[in-house]
């Protein structure tokens, strides 16, 4: 397996408004720790055939409403995810450090600071592409991915899990048992969202906890898809230990 990389744009650093906690200094924050111990790679916007893939073009003409800045680093957002899953499917494992998160958006809508399906534009356009048939979505985000789970309903091919519980054992144990019980796949994707901290909004796992989950994972990964999966940023709030959170994930993920 190649080293793993880290995706990232400083568009990821535009000011556009959504909520005063979805905000640049997130991606800044875990940008911070993790630039100089992987290898970064930057990505270029999507194109419209990617997104069309999964949402209405009604809907992407709502979103060019939100504004220039909106639309456009909303482009860029999908562009990252692109870029991991891509580095993934040639062997190199990748988190893709973006904003704005996307598991909330939906075939037709969009909300929750969302605009488009990151990781569900990128793994159709490897479907699209005969890269991959198969895959398993981990979202670890504190909230449902209802948007994600939409997106793929139909498609057998896509396997979408939520990590639901609300304690911190019982949360570590059911990522455990879906890692173990998992059939084999070709790719597996992450929804990383940190906002399931203890100082977050949902006051559930520790910093240790991220580097256990990582770990797990990336072992998950060489036995039923030979290593091929990327993360993408979700949700995240607590600036203080954004940062150090994300690390330790990564730091699971890439074997350190």
């Amino acid at each position: 397996m190649a080293p793993f990389s880290l995706v990232y744009h400083d568009g990821y650093l535009t000011p556009y408004y959504t909520s005063t906690v979805e905000c640049p200094e997130r991606v800044k924050a875990a940008y911070a720790k993790l630039k100089d111990r992987f290898p970064v790679i930057r990505p270029e916007p999507a194109e419209l055939e990617d997104l069309y893939r999964v949402h209405s073009r009604a809907m992407v003409e709502r979103v060019k409403l939100e504004g220039r800045d909106t639309y456009e680093t909303a482009l860029l957002a999908v562009g990252g995810a692109i870029a991991a899953s891509q580095a993934a499917i040639r062997g190199m494992p990748a988190i893709a450090l973006l904003r704005p998160p996307g598991h909330h958006a939906g075939p037709d809508h969009y909300w929750g600071y969302c605009f488009f399906n990151n990781i569900a534009v990128a793994i159709t356009k490897l479907m699209a592409k005969g890269s991959v048939a198969t895959a398993l979505v981990l979202d670890l985000d504190l909230h449902h991915g209802d948007g994600t789970e939409n997106i793929f309903a139909g498609n057998q091919g896509v396997k979408v899990v939520n990590i639901r519980e609300k304690k911190r054992t019982a949360y570590l144990e059911s990522l455990e048992k879906e890692l173990e019980s998992s059939d084999e796949f070709d790719l597996l994707a992450i929804s990383a969202g940190f906002d399931t901290y203890v100082r977050d909004w949902g006051g559930i796992l520790e910093t240790d906890d991220y580097l256990v989950m990582g770990s797990a994972i990336r072992t998950a990964a060489l036995r039923l898809c030979e290593g091929k999966f990327f993360a993408v940023l979700e949700g995240g709030y607590y600036l203080p230990d954004l940062g150090t959170n994300v690390l330790a994930f990564c730091d699971g993920l890439a074997g350190e």
